[in-house]
């Protein structure tokens, strides 16, 4: 690695300088050009020599790689001042800087000159009368990387005890994402706890009697059940790292934008100056600081065998769509449907419901093998007594194939079993593997649509399919590319039905699976690990409205959605949101306004549908009942007030009242008070204030003198009173009335 040209060409090509014009710059000069570099320590004077030399003119300095690995930092750049210090500083610049390059065994070295750096300039601007081609997309630096093969992310834990010794079985909670030839941090357990082994994965196997899958090492330690084994490797596009050991201001990515002609534009940390509209036509990205768009993908590779080699562990396809699509650590599913279960029906239990008066929810348990606390997903799949199902449909793969539980786009959902159980009834279950913090056995799996689960009095058939499979763990000599791309092979993990009739063979189709419930991509994730209590009242999220206009909102949460009847034309018929904001933490204050709102604090507008407020009570916690619901809604109509729960109760006063009901009709008047009756009266009629809708109510009557009384003519305007004894001077009565 004599001469980097390529790199050294760049050098020359971006390296500024703040040379004086008569002095040289930009020059590249080997080390060996200013001394001698056999012997370590006249290495170390000729690089002192040379870095003095050139930071007078600015250049690039070559240090061969034999030399570097000896030589000590050195100060590449400093700065001019005038007068010279200690004088009052009236002018200073950059001084010339040098840049040196070299190598070690690994990677190209370079250092460049501490203040101005390296500067890397383009100017976009084509000829008279040209133009950019048809959407091209022209970015100043591009980085391509591929990740093929040998990088590695597992973690999960020991199944069974081990013995140190060699070719020892590590048997799996999951084989996703082991592959032989894997290196492995192998902890002596618990946990990570007990040292480890670096461990190199010999073979990968199946064993019928456990049903499960192992691993093959040799290992020097000996492995209790509970010791995780891991091995998770960042292959990263750009790495940077600053440490900041002198006092700065420091934008570790600075990104500025000028924008004085149109076109849509997203960025991230930014100063934004803009002056056009920005809006490009009819284009709809605008400007965006930050900008995240997710997709679940559904163009996975599907094709037909053409070969099974076992002693090679390899799968040779005939031919395949969507080869780029092909991933480790998925399934590989073989579609031959001669090879398949589909008899009888399937019932999936929701784990929100109680079915024959039993409820199977979701909950935290202890793992049986490792005794660790883990989330168990509720539910059940329960295939009826036409299911033939035995124990031989552990390690193979269900999905539910009834219309509307496969994708939008028509993939199935693919899920490897995990256990089976036959129910006296002749009914049989199935638990599935799903990943959660590790391979998690679970009830069910989560449906699109809620009329597809099964609870009392809504039992709900479903079509099913289970298909033999196993995972992928090489694509390296199938997608295109490198020294073995191209072959049309896959790298298989051995399974329970290798080798039996409905194996991989000649002629199946096959497809590799999608994720069936995949962990979606959060869009913004901050931890914060603060120890230090400070005075200021610092946020995750600052935002404040500086200019002269008003902003539309500071959150605005969308979907295709806004009512209910739309909703329900949805694919998963549910909201596009399940929660808007969830609070999981003890909290001083869940919203506070501090200060004035010029409409509402919360506004509930209600365009289509009643939107109630629900507090649920009656917790039993160590029961799997669910609590009971209170409800608190207006009426859109009526503007009423209702609330369905176990009662009100006030500490203080009520006020304002204009009547009370115990029914749906809504009350118009509710007393009289102090109202005057003529001396030797033995009757009054009372007119309410406002009509009531009719004479269905109740009257309470109190009045100042002794004597019986009794109430008639109730009509929707008023009723009547009859006294006993005639009213003496000054008599009054009030009157209550309750619907």
């Amino acid at each position: 690695m004599r001469r980097h040209v390529w790199l050294s060409s760049l050098m020359l090509a971006t390296l500024v300088s703040t040379a004086p014009a008569e002095e040289p710059s930009g020059v590249i000069r080997r080390l060996e050009e200013f001394g001698p570099v056999v012997k370590p320590e006249e290495a170390k004077q000729t690089y002192a020599a040379a870095i003095e030399k050139l930071r007078q003119t600015g250049g690039v300095l070559e240090v061969p790689p034999s030399v570097w690995k000896v030589l000590k930092p050195a100060v590449l750049q400093g700065s001019t001042r005038i007068p010279e210090p200690p004088g009052e500083t009236k002018q200073w610049r950059d001084a010339p800087g040098v840049t040196v390059i070299s190598a070690d065994q690994k990677q190209v070295i370079l250092q460049v000159p501490p203040i101005s750096g390296m500067r890397i300039e383009r100017t976009l601007n084509l000829a008279d009368r040209d133009s950019l081609p048809h959407w091209s997309t022209n970015p100043m630096l591009t980085l391509d990387s591929h990740l093929v093969y040998g990088s590695n992310s597992y973690l999960d834990w020991l199944q069974e005890p081990v013995e140190k010794g060699n070719d020892r079985r590590f048997y799996l909670a999951t084989v996703r994402g082991i592959r032989p030839g894997q290196f492995l941090n192998l902890h002596g357990g618990p946990g990570y706890g007990g040292g480890v082994t670096r461990g190199l994965v010999k073979d990968i196997g199946w064993d019928a009697e456990k049903q499960m899958h192992y691993f093959v090492a040799d290992t020097s330690l000996d492995h209790k059940v509970g010791a995780i084994m891991h091995n998770k490797n960042n292959t990263g596009i750009l790495h940077m790292l600053q440490t900041s050991n002198n006092d700065n201001q420091t934008y570790d990515v600075k990104v500025i934008r000028n924008q004085y002609a149109h076109g849509d534009t997203y960025m991230y940390y930014c100063d934004f100056n803009y002056m056009s509209n920005i809006h490009s036509a009819a284009g709809d990205e605008m400007g965006n600081c930050f900008a995240a768009f997710t997709r679940s993908l559904d163009n996975n590779f599907r094709g037909t065998v053409g070969a099974m080699d076992w002693d090679a562990q390899r799968l040779t396809f005939a031919s395949g769509s969507n080869v780029e699509t092909l991933g480790d650590s998925r399934p590989l599913i073989n579609l031959n449907p001669q090879k398949q279960i589909t008899a009888g029906k399937v019932f999936i239990i929701s784990p929100d419901e109680e079915f024959q008066g039993k409820r199977y929810p979701s909950k935290l348990i202890k793992n049986a093998r490792h005794g660790n606390t883990e989330r168990y997903f509720g539910g059940v799949i329960r295939g009826d007594k036409d299911c033939p199902w035995t124990a031989e449909v552990v390690g193979k793969f269900f999905a539910v194939a009834t219309k509307g539980e496969k994708t939008p786009k028509g993939n199935f959902r693919w899920y490897e079993i995990a256990s089976f159980k036959a129910n006296d009834d002749g009914t049989k279950d199935i638990e599935i593997r799903r990943f959660w913090w590790g391979a998690k056995n679970a009830g069910g799996p989560h449906l699109y649509r809620k009329e597809n689960y099964t609870w009392d009095n809504h039992e709900r058939p479903l079509e099913y399919i289970i298909a033999p499979g196993t995972y992928v763990n090489d694509v390296s000599r199938a997608v295109t590319g490198g020294d073995r791309g191209g072959q049309k092979q896959i790298g298989l993990a051995p399974y329970r039905d290798q080798g039996s009739e409905v194996d991989f063979a000649k002629g199946d189709a096959i497809e590799q699976a999608i994720g069936p419930d995949p962990v979606r991509p959060q869009i913004f994730r901050a931890w914060m690990w603060d120890d230090v209590p400070g005075p200021f009242p610092s946020t995750v999220f600052d935002l404040y409205n500086h200019g002269a206009a008003s902003r539309y909102s500071a959150m605005h949460v969308r979907s295709g959605q806004t009512t209910l009847e739309q909703v329900e034309a949805n694919y998963e018929q549910k909201p596009s949101w399940d929660n808007i904001i969830i609070v999981d933490t003890a909290v001083g204050v869940g919203i506070k306004f501090n200060a004035d709102v010029s409409d509402a604090a919360i506004l509930f507008a209600q365009p289509n549908h009643e939107q109630p407020i629900k507090w649920n009570y009656q917790h039993a916690p160590d029961s799997d009942a669910k609590p009971k619901t209170a409800t608190l809604t207006v009426s859109k109509d009526t503007g009423e007030l209702n609330f369905e729960g176990g009662g009100v109760r006030a500490n203080g006063s009520v006020n304002a009242v204009q009547g009370i009901s115990g029914d749906k009709t809504p009350a118009k008047n509710l007393r009289g008070k102090n109202v005057a009756v003529a001396a030797k009266s033995d009757s009054i009629r009372i007119k309410f204030p406002r009509p009531e809708v009719d004479a269905d109510y109740a009257v309470f009557i109190e009045q100042s003198w002794l004597s019986n009384r009794a109430i008639s003519e109730k009509t929707a305007d008023g009723f009547t009173i009859t006294f006993e004894k005639t009213a003496p001077e000054k008599a009054a009565l009030d009157w209550m009335l309750v619907r």
